[in-house]
């Protein structure tokens, strides 16, 4: 899939698995992929559950969050990293 394709869920997306890596918030994170069901089309990441993601897909072909976690790399157009969004505001 297109990692940079981005996401037209609009409010529901600061709840998204992309969006919260992108603010560092890797324990939140953790915990919404500790026992996953689903795959987001876009990033591919494994989620907990459908909500936990931009769009999600039938569980298979993605990865564990834990092998990304340390990774500064924006997974979603729309998750802007928390220092460049701070910078502009």
């Amino acid at each position: 899939m297109d990692a940079t394709k981005s996401c037209s869920c609009g409010a529901k997306h600061e709840e998204h698995i992309c969006y919260l890596h992108s603010k560092g918030l890797i324990e939140q994170v953790e915990h919404l992929t500790d026992s996953p069901t689903v795959t987001c089309a876009i990033c591919l990441v494994n989620a907990n559950f459908p909500e936990n993601v931009c769009s999600p897909t039938t569980l298979g072909g993605g990865f564990k969050y834990a092998d990304m976690k340390d990774c500064k790399k924006v997974i979603c157009d729309n998750a802007e990293p928390a220092n460049e969004k701070d910078q502009t505001d």
